[in-house]
C-alpha cells in the first residue's frame, strides 16, 4: 500500500484496544498541475486502520513541503503545530493561552478571535488526572474525556472536577502544578507501562485541599469573583489499551526529513508516536509536511 499528503493527526476509536486512522490532505491546485496556493483541501481519512499496519515494515518519507494546516498556504516552516506564520499569528487556536489556560485574555477584548473563544473556551471542561509516564493532572473539554488521554498516551485516566470555562480549568490546572507535572516524560511514555498509581486515592486527596483553597477569576471590568467548581461524582478509572506488540529496543526520536527515509517494522502506536523497533516518531510534530508512506503486505 502507497499513500501520499500532507499529515494530519492520526484519528482514533475505542480503548481496548485504540484502533486508530492516517489521516492527510490533498490539494486541488497540486491535482490540476497549478502553482501551489491558499487552496481548500481535501481531507482523506484512510480506510486502512493504522493497527493493522503493526508487524508490517513501513517506508516513511517526506519531500520537504509543507502547508498550512488551518489554510492550506505553502509555508517554508511549521509554527506550533503545522500553522504558517499568518494563521500562528492570528488565529485563537494558536495563542499562548492554549497552551497555558490561566493566562486567557478574553475579559481584556484582546482574543484573537472572540466568536472563536466563546463557542470553544466558555464551555465545560474537565479537570482530571492520569497515567502516562506517570501521575499528571491536565484539562479538556473533549467528551468524552478519554479522547484526550488517549492523545497523551495515558494508559489511566479519571475526572477530578468540572468548571463552566477554559480559564477556570487552566486556573485550578495551575495551582496543581505547585504539587504534581502537567506534561508527559516522552522517554518514559515509549519505553513501557508508567508506574502504577492509586488514581481514585489521589483525587480524593487532592479534592479535599482545593476545597480549603480560594480561586477567582477576573471580570472585563476588573472586579474578581468567586471561582465554582464541582468534583466529578464517579471514580470509575478508564483503563486504556495500545496497539503494541513490542517496545523500542532503543529511545531514540526519529525525523521525517527529505534526505533519510525511515524504513522499519513497525511495532506499535501509542498517543500520536509510531513505535519502530530501531525508534519513535511523534506524528504530532510534522503536522502539515508532505510524506510518502508504503507499507509491505
Amino acid at each position: 500500500m502507497f499513500l501520499q499528503g500532507y499529515l494530519r493527526m492520526m484519528d482514533h476509536t475505542g480503548l481496548d484496544p485504540v484502533e486508530y486512522k492516517w489521516n492527510y490532505a490533498t490539494y486541488e491546485d497540486e491535482a490540476l498541475g497549478k502553482k501551489p496556493d491558499k487552496s481548500a483541501s481535501l481531507e482523506h481519512e484512510s480506510e486502512e486502520s493504522v493497527n493493522q499496519w503493526i508487524g508490517k515494515k513501513i517506508t516513511l518519507t517526506s519531500n520537504g513541503k509543507i502547508r498550512c494546516t488551518n489554510c492550506g498556504r505553502p509555508t517554508k516552516k511549521s509554527f506550533g503545530q503545522g500553522a504558517c506564520y499568518a494563521c500562528f499569528s492570528t488565529k485563537a487556536e494558536n495563542d499562548m493561552c492554549i497552551l497555558r489556560p490561566e493566562t486567557c485574555h478574553f475579559h481584556k477584548g484582546t482574543c484573537r478571535e472572540p466568536e472563536w473563544g466563546k463557542a470553544n473556551c466558555f464551555k465545560k471542561h474537565t479537570v482530571y488526572f492520569a497515567n502516562s509516564s506517570g501521575l499528571k493532572v491536565g484539562i479538556t473539554k473533549e467528551n468524552p474525556v478519554s479522547n484526550r488521554w488517549v492523545d497523551q498516551g495515558a494508559r489511566f485516566g479519571l475526572p477530578i472536577l468540572e468548571v463552566d470555562s477554559r480559564v477556570a480549568a487552566g486556573t485550578i490546572e495551575h495551582y496543581l502544578t505547585k504539587f504534581l507535572p502537567d506534561k508527559t516524560a516522552w522517554q518514559k511514555l515509549v519505553q513501557g507501562d508508567p508506574p502504577y498509581f492509586d488514581l481514585v486515592k489521589e483525587k480524593e486527596k487532592y479534592l479535599k485541599h482545593l476545597a480549603t483553597k480560594e480561586f477567582a477569576l477576573e471580570t472585563k471590568d476588573g472586579k474578581n469573583i468567586p471561582l465554582k467548581w464541582q468534583p466529578v461524582i464517579s471514580n470509575e478509572v478508564s483503563e486504556i489499551s495500545y496497539p503494541i506488540q513490542s517496545y523500542p529496543k532503543k529511545i531514540k526520536s526519529l525525523k521525517l526529513s527529505e534526505s533519510e527515509a525511515i524504513e522499519d517494522t513497525l511495532v506499535g502506536v501509542k498517543g500520536q508516536y509510531l513505535l519502530f523497533s530501531s525508534g519513535v516518531i511523534n506524528i504530532r510534530s510534522y503536522g502539515g509536511y508532505h510524506f510518502q508512506l508504503t507499507v509491505d503486505n
